[in-house]
């Protein structure tokens, strides 16, 4: 039987894709996270098999077989039967996986029916999980005959095996099983030095060379017994992974001396060591296992795949041990390659198709296997939202501009071709810069990337130069080798940078200059290698050739194009969002180009023309007084009418003047104001900044859709921002935000950190909001969350606020609920009554971290002054007497979710009737929707 069309699939474990081979070449892949912006989503990929099909030209019915990449039932006795062993601990663990596996994974193929429109009658196979890894390793490998290792966590029930392909066939010859597992226990050091388990392994093995392994022996003693041939058995008693909802145990924490880290705590030498200890663990094991499988298949070349094979650390180990002549490791290594590998399989090994022999490259294309995008969409996308750009319909012109802008040390956004697939940017969706640029590391982690400034980048190399710069005799297209500097390129560093060396402040070794390549040079002298040739990279080759024709260098920086929290980007306008929420300099979209300095942005913080005599008609400052125009510089501010001047100090217009014509008791203005001089709110921590902001702010949907939403030309006024998270978060994305406060000891905390985290964008005023120095009908969007209920009049408030609203433009508001508010006035009483304090008193206050920010929100919440409540009723009332129409509310007016992750907030949604507002609201009372009881309402000027 002629096989032609094969789908292959991975999903609910981690990184789900889809994959299709046809007539045994490899068409297309991708994984969902790609689509639906959930980094490592583990949905069923229903995107991305509508991706691959689209690509191939295929419908449904045009599907020969369907393969899945493991066996689900399998897998579902290993859970069974650990729960059981374990029993009765772990019964929470179980409790949260069934549901889970009763309603989706054991009834797969119902979801494969389903995400294939029910027109596939296709037949269903399920290949071994540790088989797809295999495949995916070998058959589109350049050998004819090899080894085959796979590392990961587990699948069914192994977690390691060795093999031996031949031609179009694959053996497994030796398995490791569940719960000894290296892939566990690389994530269970990763948990427990405060990373993230599944996306956290990347980051403990840059942090391994900052660290000395001095914990090695102490693993093997009480951890590991790790045997000659590779294979590990583990002391169960120090981990909770196999019953658990963590990693580690008390057993563990107390052998190293002390509890996990922290997330986002500072890294202290202990981590950095245990970094260092795991990873020669990991590479002994790897060494161990490969030398093993060269004894078990007798084979001169090797083949890796699973998780574990994308350590490049210990990969650049085993190519220099010379076990074997050459390796060969799968691009995407980790479960994605698994939907690959299902496919590859079914086509020879249980089709038996022929597998062409005497290849001299891979079949991989380079990994780009996604989807691409013409220059006709992307100008059509550009034109559409008036974003400014440049055509340039000369190739040459585009990379002399292009290259030119990297040797300036400008970060520039890559886009072009096909889409990577697999976890590394290869010249398709990166971020490049300068190698020789000594703060180009520093910068894009921090300003671009937001993530741990100790992150090493990677090189790319033309590869015919590669020797010239890396101890590395051959091509690493995938960037999956780690080889050294050469010594001639390596630094001799001063006194100084020696001592800075041996800092305990890993920021202060990031810094030291190592080499002539100093953005790609990791502390110890490493570097991950991706070569570069004409037949993979083609554009991207050319713009290396062009920037050493201009430089003389052939290396630049590559990183993924994406920030640290989100998945690489695959469509123009996910690279565009990208580029404005980050310090890149350029972004190159095919033929366009587009410089941030061009870019139109809101509101500037400060308005100086050169008289200082006219008034900008782009300010937005007024007289609180007489609501005259201000000139504003960052000096102080003065009204040209009547020359009244108001001053600026430590960066923030002193604009606050009091209300009139309220009767003593009636403004509560200055009682609330004393609360939040004594106790800003919310506070930050000695740890934070932008990437931490960032990272809690995405946690946060509203947040995220706000940052997603609101335009990067609009004019934007958050009104009470308290200490100006939310403004400051609104500003990195090269969004102008301003954030007014009547609280100067908040202002200065927002201002401490905007100056700190170079924040331009952001500016913040203190002015009463009855008073606001702010002209009429100036701004697109202003914000005032949980500050209305504060006040003596929130419906005066609440008209005079909304006069700064321009035509068109949207108002929202954050009031507490009459509703959902009582549950909190019932933990009040309990607080006066006992003084009792706790996640059992409030399930909220559990989950805020550091002390001061915990007593912050206590205070706010449990101890404030002066507080209202209100309806979503009173508040559509409020909007049709000040001219604007209902967009939405959260919870909705008509009842249903709350929030969703595809929300579009500021498309109008009913506002339902008087009963089924007052059902929704009632349905969040116990949810008491965020903190305290809360609702969100917008509105849109008429």
């Amino acid at each position: 039987m002629t096989c032609r069309n094969i789908l292959g699939i991975s999903a609910y474990y981690h990184d789900s894709a889809a994959a299709l081979v046809a007539g045994g070449r490899i068409v297309a892949a991708a994984q969902e996270e790609r689509f639906t912006r959930r980094k490592y989503d583990h949905e069923f990929p229903s995107q991305a098999v509508e991706y691959c099909l689209q690509e191939g030209g295929l419908q449904p019915e045009q599907l020969d077989y369907v393969v899945f990449y493991d066996k689900p039932l399998l897998k579902f006795e290993r859970l069974l039967e650990t729960y059981l062993a374990y029993a009765p601990a772990g019964l929470k663990s179980f409790m949260m996986a069934m549901p889970l596996w009763l309603k989706t994974k054991l009834h797969l193929h119902r979801e494969i029916r389903k995400a294939l429109q029910k027109r596939c009658t296709a037949p269903l196979v399920f290949t071994g999980h540790h088989e797809s890894h295999a495949a995916s390793a070998f058959f589109p490998s350049p050998f004819e005959e090899a080894a085959v290792l796979t590392l990961d966590g587990v699948g069914e029930w192994d977690t390691a095996s060795i093999g031996h392909g031949r031609g179009n066939r694959l053996t497994l010859l030796k398995t490791l099983r569940f719960p000894h597992s290296l892939g566990l226990l690389y994530s269970a050091f990763t948990y427990f030095t405060g990373f993230t388990v599944n996306s956290g392994e990347y980051k403990l093995m840059g942090l391994a060379p900052y660290g000395e392994p001095k914990y090695v022996d102490l693993i093997l003693e009480k951890l590991v017994d790790l045997k000659p041939d590779g294979s590990l058995a583990m002391d169960m008693r120090y981990f909770n992974y196999a019953q658990g909802l963590t990693m580690t145990n008390d057993e563990f924490a107390r052998l190293f001396g002390g509890p996990p880290r922290r997330p986002e705590s500072l890294i202290s030498q202990r981590e950095m060591d245990m970094a260092a200890s795991v990873q020669k663990i990991a590479e002994k094991v790897v060494i161990r296992m490969a030398q093993h499988a060269r004894e078990l298949t007798g084979a001169q070349y090797l083949c890796l795949a699973g998780g574990v094979a994308l350590n490049c650390v210990a990969n650049g180990l085993l190519l220099r041990e010379g076990i074997f002549k050459d390796i060969w490791i799968q691009p995407a290594a980790g479960d994605a390659g698994g939907a690959l590998g299902a496919a590859l399989f079914a086509h020879y090994q249980l089709l038996e198709h022929e597998r062409p022999a005497g290849r001299m490259r891979d079949d991989m294309g380079g990994a780009f296997l996604g989807p691409r995008y013409s220059n006709e969409e992307i100008r059509s996308y550009l034109d559409a939202r008036r974003i400014p750009h440049h055509f340039l319909p000369d190739e040459a012109e585009l990379l002399r501009q292009t290259a030119a802008a990297i040797a300036e040390g400008k970060v520039i956004g890559w886009f072009q071709g096909r889409m990577e697939f697999g976890p590394r940017a290869l010249g398709a969706r990166s971020i490049i810069g300068d190698a020789r640029n000594e703060r180009m590391q520093a910068q894009m982690n921090l300003r671009i990337k937001f993530r741990e400034s100790f992150r090493p980048f990677a090189p790319c190399v033309l590869l015919e130069d590669v020797a010239e710069y890396f101890d590395l005799d051959r091509e690493s297209p995938y960037m999956l080798l780690v080889a050294q500097v050469r010594k001639q390129l390596q630094c001799l560093l001063s006194d100084d940078q020696k001592e800075a060396m041996q800092h305990s402040d890993l920021r202060r070794r990031v810094n030291v200059k190592r080499s002539a390549i100093p953005a790609v040079t990791h502390v110890d002298m490493s570097a991950r290698v991706e070569t570069v040739d004409e037949e993979r990279h083609g554009r991207f080759w050319r713009l290396l050739k062009e920037f050493k024709r201009s430089t003389g260098c052939s290396v630049i920086v590559n990183t993924s194009f994406n920030l640290s929290w989100e998945p690489i980007v695959r469509t123009p306008q996910e690279a565009y969002h990208t580029f404005m929420q980050s310090e890149m300099d350029v972004l190159v979209l095919e033929n366009c180009i587009l410089r941030k300095t061009e870019q139109r942005l809101g509101i500037q913080a400060w308005v100086s023309p050169g008289s200082g005599n006219d008034v900008d008609p782009a300010s937005p400052w007024a007289d609180p007084l007489t609501g005259e125009p201000l000139i504003m510089t960052p000096s102080g501010g003065r009204n040209p009418a009547t020359n009244v001047k108001y001053s600026v100090e430590e960066g923030i217009p002193r604009l606050f003047v009091p209300t009139e014509g309220l009767r003593q008791g009636e403004d509560v203005t200055e009682v609330v104001k004393q609360f939040y001089e004594e106790t800003p709110f919310p506070n930050y921590e000695e740890v934070d900044n932008l990437r931490t902001l960032l990272e809690k702010a995405q946690k946060g949907l509203f947040a995220r859709l706000l940052n997603e939403q609101i335009p990067y030309d609009a004019s934007v006024v958050e009104v009470g921002c308290g200490t100006g998270q939310l403004t400051n978060f609104l500003a990195i994305a090269h969004r102008a935000v301003l954030g007014i406060d009547m609280c100067l000891n908040s202002l200065r905390l927002a201002q401490r950190f905007k100056v700190e985290q170079g924040l331009e964008q952001a500016t913040f005023a203190q002015m009463n909001l009855f008073r606001p120095a702010l002209r009429d009908e100036f701004f697109d969007y202003l914000i005032c969350n949980g500050v209305l209920h504060h006040t003596s009049d929130p419906r005066g408030a609440f008209r005079r606020l909304a006069r700064l609203v321009k035509p068109g433009g949207y108002i929202i508001i954050g009031l507490y609920s009459a509703y959902s508010r009582q549950l909190h006035y019932l933990r009040r009483v309990l607080f006066r009554r006992t003084g009792f304090t706790g996640g059992a008193l409030d399930p909220h206050f559990g989950e805020v971290g550091a002390a001061g920010k915990r007593q912050a929100w206590f205070q706010d919440q449990y101890c404030h002054p002066h507080e209202s409540c209100h309806t979503l009723d009173e508040t559509l009332a409020w909007l049709d007497e000040e001219g604007f129409d209902f967009v939405n509310s959260i919870p909705k007016a008509t009842g249903g979710p709350v929030l969703t992750p595809d929300e579009q907030l500021f498309a109008p949604h009913p506002k339902g009737s008087r009963s089924s507002r007052a059902l929704s609201q009632l349905a969040n009372i116990a949810s008491g929707y965020r903190e305290g009881g809360f609702f969100i309402f917008i509105g849109r000027r008429r």
